[in-house]
């Protein structure tokens, strides 16, 4: 008779811890750990309707018949809330997904963002002697913009600034670094990479190695057999 009570004690108490994590109380959590304490817990969060709430609650404009939304998703540079976030009437945000709030990401009324898709705005690789090649990546924070109607398959890389048109498709797996005109169905290319030629290695080491030995170093990392 002790062991069951125990037993039932004990799934009580676990039920509860489980039932704190993913419905806690959000005034209290915001209050002792900011914006910060309610995006980690977005991460965690198993509810697609707790997920939409807690964004608009904290910012975000999403229409009410937005659902699902996540669950389980990263929001990424948002200090001070979510109001960069925009999504409109019937719009569908798949699991795990990755905004990063710098700028406006936007989806328009029936949009839809493929589960584990990244959308970015910004792009920042904070150029370092260390990482010289970093120079040659201008900085740069623009809105990202999903239209009416298109839908964006899973894993799909939206980089910053671009815009999917009315209606488009992107399929599962692109990388999109440049706008989609309207109507247009995407699929992934073959990757393509390519080496920065040796005398704009020089010219952009140059610059950020305080010591020409170390020129010579990281021309020789680059390069072993020269």
């Amino acid at each position: 008779m002790i062991d069951l009570i125990s037993r039932k004690l004990l799934e009580y108490i676990k039920m509860r811890l489980w039932t704190a994590t993913q419905f806690p109380d959000l005034e209290l959590l915001y209050a002792r750990g900011g914006i910060l304490a309610i995006t980690g817990y977005l991460k965690q969060c198993a509810s697609t309707v707790v997920t939409r709430d807690t964004l608009a609650r904290f910012g975000a404009h999403i229409h009410d018949s937005c659902q699902p939304v996540g669950p389980w998703i990263t929001v990424h540079e948002a200090p001070h809330g979510y109001g960069n976030l925009t999504i409109g009437a019937q719009c569908h945000v798949g699991k795990e997904v990755f905004l990063d709030l710098t700028e406006r990401i936007t989806l328009g009324d029936g949009a839809g963002l493929g589960m584990r898709s990244v959308v970015l705005t910004h792009l920042d690789f904070d150029p370092r002697p260390e990482r010289p090649l970093a120079a040659m990546v201008l900085r740069r924070a623009k809105p990202t913009t999903i239209e009416r109607g298109a839908m964006v398959g899973a894993g799909v890389i939206l980089l910053a600034g671009v815009t999917i048109g009315e209606s488009s498709i992107v399929g599962a797996g692109c990388v999109v670094s440049q706008d989609v005109p309207p109507f247009t169905v995407m699929k992934s290319p073959p990757p393509l990479a390519y080496s920065v030629p040796e005398a704009i290695v020089r010219k952009l080491l140059a610059r950020t190695a305080p010591e020409p030995a170390a020129i010579r170093l990281s021309l020789q990392r680059r390069n072993p057999a020269a």
